[in-house]
């Protein structure tokens, strides 16, 4: 019986060393393996260091990418984070510069996937620029097909022409000639000028086109000139049906009025909506003029809490007379007229003492510029068809030319909207009493704006200096 209890502890024992002994093996082999996968980790991080200082940025993306891989099952290491994070920018703006977006999907998926890389305000600053460059691409791309287009019914209009020339040529009597000659003189002369100005009003130019004719028929005596009467009669027809095309053409190519969307193009090309507006329904009417009385009463509010008299009126009525003067329609003006309004509802949401405060630190003017950050919860009554105006007059007012402003945008990737409001606030703002401004004169004010060619948009500073 003893020795049966000696054989059943001696048993007991060699288990539970069994046991032991496969432990330590497998924390020793566990341990190898996360020492195995840091080395890893540390021999990318080295080598995407290397690329990256040798500006090898799309070769540093693919290695930290393998890092941050590698890395997942663990807490990702801050220092791969923050290379990640230079790595990206770098590659960001480089596409930026190149307009090569060969690894841009990659880029936006990895953010979504890493977050804490998705949040450095470089890199969505340089993300909002290559959308806007991809934005531009295809409005570059419509307008060359749209120049493609017209140019094709230019020159049917011109075959049409020669040969109605030719018809008319080949029957009119010898006393007809002297006229006929004039007549034809004066088609060429009009589509010349069709060719010559396609890009900038073709509607206003198939017009002219029409007056044109409309007078030479005019000094025609019908009864004489029976054939010549006809045939050109039958041309005003023929033109007014492809100003009709013309029309539809450019409408759908510029802006969708249908559902009264609106784009503000970042690009300088002002008056490419300059055709007459379509005529609103009456739901539409109402709804901007309720549209502009809410701003109007939310301009009100922004003006007492920033101690600025009537700034929102007059910032909005210069933006609405540039907007008109540079050939935007009457639509789109009326809508910067009312964005123009409440372009600063973010300072709204400023704390009072900081706005009353006769000097700031640097910290209280990094917190100053967070205004045009804070906008959404007041702009909450704005159609959502008219929101990206809003929306970019508040954001962007701040943005200079030269790309020293808030955000970091430059020249043409500025909205136009933001462009005008960047002058007509400057303006007000030096011919208005203020604490710490010294009042100028209207023409002073003009030449202060002139002389920052880096901070405003000089084409609306001239027109501004045309109208004031």
């Amino acid at each position: 019986m003893l020795q049966n209890k000696m054989a059943l502890k001696k048993s007991l024992l060699g288990v539970l060393l069994c046991i032991f002994a496969a432990g330590l093996i497998f924390a020793q082999a566990a341990g190898a393996t996360s020492s195995s996968s840091s080395d890893l980790t540390k021999r990318f991080l080295q080598k995407a260091d290397d690329q990256y200082s040798a500006m090898q940025y799309e070769d540093a993306f693919k290695t930290i990418n393998a890092a941050l891989k590698l890395s997942e099952k663990d807490e990702i290491p801050g220092n791969v984070y923050l290379l990640a994070t230079q790595i990206y920018t770098k590659l960001l703006e480089k596409m930026t510069k190149t307009k090569d977006y060969t690894y841009y999907n990659d880029v936006i998926m990895n953010l979504q996937t890493y977050p804490k890389i998705n949040d450095d305000p470089k890199i969505q600053k340089f993300i909002r620029m290559i959308q806007q460059q991809q934005a531009d691409a295809k409005d570059a791309a419509r307008d060359a097909k749209n120049r493609e287009m017209m140019q094709d019914i230019s020159a049917k209009q011109q075959a049409q022409q020669q040969e109605m020339v030719e018809n008319l040529t080949a029957s009119t009597q010898e006393s007809n000639k002297k006229m006929l000659e004039t007549f034809s003189d004066k088609m060429n002369e009009s589509t010349e000028s069709i060719v010559s100005r396609m890009n900038e009003s073709n509607s206003s130019l198939i017009q002219g086109v029409t007056d044109t004719m409309t007078t030479t028929l005019d000094t025609m005596d019908k009864r004489s000139n029976k054939t010549i009467w006809i045939i050109a009669d039958s041309t005003l027809k023929l033109i007014a049906g492809m100003q009709q095309t013309n029309n539809q053409l450019l409408l759908g190519g510029v802006t969708d009025f249908g559902g009264m969307g609106l784009k503000s193009a970042g690009s300088s090309r002002w008056g490419v909506d300059a055709l007459p507006a379509p005529e609103m329904t009456e739901d539409e009417k109402a709804e901007l003029k309720q549209l502009v009385i809410d701003c109007e009463k939310l301009g009100s509010e922004i003006d007492a809490v920033t101690k600025r008299k009537n700034n929102s009126k007059n910032v909005s009525e210069l933006v609405y007379k540039l907007a008109m003067k540079l050939g935007l329609n009457q639509n789109s003006s009326m809508i910067y007229f009312a964005a123009s309004m409440v372009y600063d509802a973010g300072f709204l949401a400023v704390p009072e003492e900081l706005l009353e405060a006769e000097s700031l630190t640097d910290e209280q003017r990094l917190q100053l510029r967070e205004h045009v950050n804070k906008f959404e919860q007041y702009l909450g009554f704005v159609p959502r068809k008219y929101w990206e105006i809003f929306e970019e007059a508040a954001l962007y007012h701040h943005e200079n030319t030269d790309g020293s402003g808030y955000k970091g945008l430059m020249g043409a990737d500025i909205p136009q909207i933001a462009r005008l409001i960047h002058v007509a606030e400057s303006y007000n703002s030096l011919i208005s009493r203020r604490n710490y401004k010294q009042i100028m004169d209207k023409e002073t004010a003009i030449q202060e704006l002139e002389s920052k060619p880096n901070l405003y948009d000089i084409d609306v500073v001239k027109v501004l200096d045309a109208i004031v």
